[in-house]
């Protein structure tokens, strides 16, 4: 979670962060109308970025300049409130509160990151936003959050917990973030679908995300607009699925990777999540291709696409192909 020598102290003592730019509607609805008449606005991306957190995840500010900050976690769902709070102001109104679980008063300076021999293996995230421009919101791997809390302990020692008055978040302003899926058929926007994805993926009573994303108790992180290698573009969606059941330890045992479309999914965007997938197979999975499963999610499919996918050899599994709905104020997937 970003922040800056302002807004650091600020958002620690207050229990809360957010994001937002410069002009943004002082309202949730408004926001949402102003992104829909003008796509290229950022806020649906915001939205994406928080909804996929969930109470009781980690999480560490990232102040410029000064380094890493913890330890943090989740303590609401995201919420819309323009309330200024000190130095933040309505600039910041897509938010979530936050507590402080160990104070570490001395941050990890970013260059300790990538000191030892396997950091660019444990931060790979980090990195690679870094090479296309940090998000507010980044959201790391297992590896990079556990490397992050030892270096606070090397870095600290100890953590100064009990010395340090942290106040609860102040304002009861509130508004729920409600995604706009008013209209039957295709999503406004490719930022929406993402953004619901990362929000109801790891809903047990969704019996069609279960089918593409396994037992909820077995997704271990999954993470939107992941950064793809040093080639500035994003992986739509990144999972990691995880268990001991059998081992006796934590076993990841497949990662899933989703492409999406907003419209029609053709043979170009076979090929773009072919190379997504290779390059988890190879970064990520050791080179073990069959624990790598690529899905692609549109509203329809070219034949090309279909023709592409059966053409192409990855996996014994191929490529999932689903087709997503919005119906009733929801969206459904089914496997075509």
């Amino acid at each position: 979670m970003i922040t800056d020598e302002e807004t650091f102290p600020v958002v620690r003592d207050n229990g809360f962060w957010g994001v937002g730019v410069k002009g943004i509607p002082a309202s949730f609805d408004e926001m949402v109308a102003e992104n829909i008449r003008r796509p290229n606005k950022p806020y649906f991306k915001m939205l994406a970025d928080v909804l996929g957190t969930r109470p009781g995840d980690l999480a560490f500010l990232y102040e410029r300049g000064k380094g890493f900050h913890g330890v943090y976690k989740i303590k609401s769902m995201p919420f819309f409130d323009p309330a200024p709070i000190g130095c933040v102001d309505s600039t910041w109104p897509i938010r979530v509160e936050i507590e402080c679980v160990h104070y570490f008063p001395h941050p990890v300076p970013e260059d300790r990151l990538f000191s030892s021999r396997d950091g660019e293996s444990r931060f790979w995230v980090w990195f690679y936003r870094k090479i296309q421009g940090a998000r507010g919101l980044n959201t790391i791997n297992p590896e990079a959050a556990e490397g992050l809390l030892e270096l606070l302990v090397k870095v600290n020692g100890n953590a100064a917990d009990g010395l340090w008055n942290f106040a609860s978040y102040p304002s009861m302003n509130k508004t729920e973030i409600k995604l706009p899926l008013d209209q039957d058929g295709m999503v406004c926007c490719e930022d929406v679908l993402r953004a619901w994805l990362v929000a109801n993926i790891d809903k047990p009573d969704r019996l069609d995300l279960r089918e593409i994303f396994g037992p909820v108790e077995d997704l271990e992180w999954f993470a939107n607009n992941v950064p793809y290698h040093v080639s500035r573009k994003n992986i739509d969606l990144l999972c990691f699925h995880s268990n001991m059941k059998y081992t006796g330890f934590p076993l990841r045992y497949r990662f899933t990777v989703v492409e999406l479309k907003r419209g029609t999914a053709k043979a170009d965007d076979v090929s773009q999540l072919l190379r997504y997938s290779r390059w988890v197979a190879g970064r990520l999975a050791d080179g073990e291709v069959e624990t790598v499963q690529p899905v692609l999610i549109a509203y329809r499919f070219a034949k090309g696409a279909k023709l592409k996918a059966q053409n192409t050899e990855f996996n014994e599994r191929g490529i999932w192909f689903y087709r997503y709905c919005v119906t009733d104020g929801d969206i459904r997937l089914e496997k075509t």
